[in-house]
């Protein structure tokens, strides 16, 4: 597959780091590594296009066509698309048209990237000329089921909503690590700190979780989102516990607010 990507914000890097894999990406276990990612490999052979914009801006461009004109996108099978201006993204038909793109994916780290009502527009135009779309918000929340080709690259390059596999002995993760990662790598990180730590005590374990995915850091924003009830970064905060208590079998990972939620 290949992959390029058109941003205004560095999270779009740290996604294609981790999808590129160099030696000093993670840095989990220093000042020793136990090169866990060495399984992850590299697939710094399917991106064919980085191109940084600036970010997203009051300004108007007055001609979002010829401003991407002057990007030079190169032909790709998936467009990664991250905090760029609205009247860019708006032309997305226009980016389709010279990458010749069969998907895009533009996941929402921010509320601003994409307000709700932007997203329905670039999606109803995407459909409309049978591209495939996905707009998680935030990224780590992707399942699959939104395209062929968006599920194969959730499954190729094993990115999305994360999912460990673990060796339990008794209450201890004695074995644990990415099936599935936060396309961010933060699920690696988060799989070093609870390797040997006990599953009897949920608040401490939670606590390490919680930690590690600041310390990582998530990059979604703490503002809090509308149309989910909370902040992005929370969201993502969730998803790190929730992968870590599927794979151990905790039944009640949620906190308060979730279950209420949900309730």
């Amino acid at each position: 597959m290949r992959i390029a990507t058109i941003y205004g914000d560095v999270f779009a890097e740290r996604v294609i780091g981790n999808l590129i894999n160099f030696r000093t990406f993670c840095q989990a276990c220093e000042p020793s590594c136990s090169e866990c990612r060495s399984t992850y490999g590299s697939y710094v052979g399917d991106i064919v296009g980085i191109y940084p914009i600036d970010p997203p801006s009051p300004t108007i461009i007055e001609d979002p066509e010829q401003y991407i004109n002057e990007i030079g996108l190169e032909k790709c099978d998936l467009l990664l698309i991250v905090a760029i201006h609205h009247d860019i993204i708006a032309s997305v038909d226009h980016m389709i048209k010279i990458t010749g793109a069969r998907a895009v994916l533009a996941p929402i780290e921010d509320p601003t990237w994409i307000p709700p009502g932007l997203r329905a527009q670039v999606k109803e135009t995407l459909d409309e000329i049978g591209i495939e779309s996905a707009f998680p918000k935030p990224f780590c929340t992707l399942e699959p089921g939104e395209g062929a080709l968006i599920d194969e690259f959730i499954e190729q390059y094993r990115l999305g909503r994360p999912i460990h596999y673990v060796d339990m002995k008794g209450d201890i993760i004695a074995e644990i690590g990415p099936k599935r990662s936060a396309p961010c790598g933060c699920t690696w990180y988060v799989s070093q700190k609870v390797r040997g730590r006990s599953i009897a005590d949920t608040d401490d374990l939670f606590d390490v979780i919680s930690k590690a995915h600041h310390a990582y850091p998530c990059t979604a924003s703490m503002a809090k989102d509308r149309e989910v009830g909370d902040a992005l970064l929370h969201v993502a905060g969730y998803q790190a516990r929730y992968a870590v208590c599927e794979a151990a079998g905790i039944e009640d990972c949620r906190s308060a607010p979730e279950k209420a939620k949900k309730e």
